[in-house]
């Protein structure tokens, strides 16, 4: 059974575990450090209690800026990456959020279509932000009331 519930600090292993197997963004401390601010909504989905998604997300003000969304590799192409987009929209229009920004990079083929099939449109773009030298897409979706 797949359920989907906010997490916080306490599930930082198991995010940080997630991450590993995906797109090694944070380290463990980060992932702690990153779940206990007030600003921030994090959110997993499971099957039993094995979490198979995150997505954090911070507000700020009427905006938001999704800062991680990831599905573990063997559980991809099950729309669970749908279903935590569906419940970032639930979240945001409930607190009156406008507009959601998010960072990918040009060479994220995967995201990049995932977020474009959401209707997330480019803005900007940081020309060699990663390590790899590869650019960053800042990508904007507006929220309509």
């Amino acid at each position: 059974m797949i359920n989907i519930k906010e997490i916080n600090a306490k599930n930082s292993k198991s995010c940080y575990e997630l991450d590993l197997k995906s797109i090694k963004h944070w380290n463990q401390n980060q992932w702690k450090n990153e779940l206990e601010k007030d600003y921030v909504t994090s959110i997993g989905i499971y099957s039993n209690k094995l979490i198979l998604g995150v997505c954090v997300f911070h507000k700020i003000y009427d905006e938001a800026e999704l800062r991680y969304l990831s599905v573990h590799p063997s559980y991809r192409g099950r729309g669970l990456g749908k279903k935590l987009i569906h419940k970032i929209y639930k979240e945001c229009k409930k607190e009156n959020i406008k507009r959601i920004f998010l960072e990918v990079s040009l060479k994220n083929k995967q995201a990049l279509s995932f977020y474009d099939h959401f209707g997330f449109k480019t803005i900007n773009v940081r020309k060699k932000y990663y390590k790899d030298g590869s650019d960053a897409l800042l990508k904007e979706k507006m929220l309509n009331k």
